[in-house]
């Protein structure tokens, strides 16, 4: 065994945490780091290799997860003296790689305070295109995962369908006593038939995004109303202002159609709610006067006024807030997520972007109040999982304050917890801060098993009033009788249906 040789090769193309991480193996199936030994520390493993801290950190880190090491709080790293035939491995889906470090840190958590009932996470990522299809092929063929971070949309669903169990029923005291007690208000919408089938570690907010630094210089007001959000989108439509800041021939940009796909959606049901109106009433959809008012004005916002792009119905998801970023328009329609997307258009750091941009709930309009919508994704257990309770223990741990604080802080996500917003440094965390004090009263999606095909037909509804291929009117109640189909039908065959095909030619 001595004559062993461990190095590291960084011109391999092999990642240097993964060489290390094959090293540190190799060394305990040798005997050289025995079962109960202690490992050498990452200041020494640093020494020895001459690498940096950073990969072998994340070498450890792995190890520690597949059960192979164990840390003890104060003492150190040491092999794993239990048989690794007792580690669980669970199969875990997430849509990126940024989902993975909170279910790592939990699954690291829980074997060191667990070492005879260690787990193995298995982590697959599914991007976003595929990753709701993807889950039903899974079930399907009886492969489902232990656990998935899901959109909080497909959360009622897919619990119509039977794939996930209800988590109040895995545990009802700690639903009680940790979720209910300190989960901002709006998430108890994710309970579907008095159970509750997802626990969110982020939070969206659906809100205007406005040029702070720019309506700051014309002493001008964000809008509160619809009226004030019209005057400002024409003042920078004035040649003269237009001019000073370099604008586009268009200061407002947003979502309008079936490209964008569910942000259109993101964008429509605030404004809707900003009009008074319900979208929907005991079950039944309810696209009334108000839903005639919202497409009124966005039809005049881009045909009559010209202050947004008739293209807008053309435009993808990230098209707005690149524009906004781009500093070609002064006001954009958009969630909280999209910062990131602005400040690597704008080439902005923070210090700028707090200079520069601002995000407020979306106006009110005629009857209604200024809103906001908060959205995300959910941690939700699968029915075929056969180990329930110790996949729920991972899921806690995931969503536990300290573990949730990290993520949210070195991701600019949303922290669902009023626990940890309450941590949020109204300086150094700045712009969570503000957008924390939004979901106190932010309103949710509704949690229908139909509302994939509800959506797509919303976003139809716009698509065919801003391209004038039919009137408000008709816009409106195509769209009613068509979701009214869908929802009376509840038959499991909206999981394929396609909005795009219920636009007239």
């Amino acid at each position: 065994m001595s004559n062993w040789k461990y190095e590291i090769n960084k011109k391999s193309p092999l990642p240097i945490y993964h060489q290390l991480k094959e090293i540190v193996k190799g060394k305990i199936e040798r005997g050289e780091f025995a079962p109960g030994m202690r490992i050498p520390t990452e200041y020494e493993l640093c020494e020895e290799y001459a690498i940096s801290r950073t990969p072998v950190r994340q070498a450890l880190t792995e190890l520690v997860n597949e059960g192979l090491l164990l840390r003890l709080r104060g003492r150190g790293t040491f092999v794993n003296g239990y048989s690794y035939l007792n580690v669980n491995s669970l199969k875990v889906i997430v849509p990126e790689k940024r989902w993975s470090p909170p279910l790592e840190k939990a699954a690291e958590i829980w074997n060191s305070e667990n070492p005879g009932s260690r787990v193995k996470l298995d982590i697959s990522l599914v991007g976003y295109p595929q990753f709701r299809f993807k889950i039903i092929a899974a079930v399907a063929r009886g492969e489902a995962p232990d656990l998935a971070l899901i959109d909080s949309v497909w959360m009622a669903e897919f619990a119509e369908l039977d794939y996930l169990y209800p988590l109040d029923e895995l545990d009802r005291e700690w639903i009680e006593r940790d979720f209910k007690r300190d989960f901002f208000p709006s998430f108890a919408t994710n309970s579907f038939r008095g159970h509750l089938y997802g626990i969110p570690p982020e939070a969206d907010v659906a809100g205007v995004w406005f040029r702070r630094d720019w309506f700051t210089l014309e002493g001008i007001t964000p809008p509160q109303d619809w009226g004030e959000l019209l005057t400002a989108t024409q003042y920078f439509k004035t040649k003269k202002i237009k001019n000073r800041y370099s604008l586009s021939d268009y200061p407002l940009a947003f979502p309008g159609g079936l490209e964008a796909g569910e942000t259109t959606s993101y964008i429509l049901l605030p404004l809707l709610w900003s009009a008074g109106e319900e979208v929907f009433i005991d079950g039944k959809i309810n696209l009334g006067e108000g839903a005639k008012q919202v497409l009124s004005f966005l039809v005049d916002l881009v045909h009559r006024h010209k202050v947004a792009d008739p293209k807008v119905i053309s435009y993808e998801w990230n098209r707005a807030p690149i524009l906004f970023g781009q500093g070609e328009t002064a006001l954009s329609f958009g969630g909280s997520y999209e910062k990131s997307v602005i400040c690597q258009a704008a080439g902005w750091d923070e210090e700028e972007f707090k200079k520069r941009a601002g995000f407020i709930p979306f106006p009110a309009g005629p009857k209604g109040r200024p809103i906001t919508m908060v959205s995300g994704m959910v941690y939700s257990i699968f029915r075929q999982s056969k180990a329930l309770r110790q996949v729920l223990e991972i899921l806690k741990r995931a969503v536990s304050p300290g573990v949730m604080r990290d993520f949210c802080c070195s991701t600019g996500q949303n922290p669902p917890r009023i626990s940890v917003a309450q941590t949020l440094d109204p300086q150094k965390d700045w712009f969570l801060y503000r957008i924390s004090k939004l979901l106190y009263n932010a309103r949710v999606r509704p949690p229908i098993p139909e509302y994939a095909a509800v959506s797509e037909q919303l976003q139809a509804m716009m698509e065919n009033a801003l391209s004038c291929r039919m009137t408000v009117k008709e816009a409106v109640g195509w769209a009613e009788q068509v979701i009214d189909a869908v929802i009376s039908r509840n038959d499991g065959s909206h999981l394929g249906y396609n909005g795009r095909l219920n636009i007239p030619s």
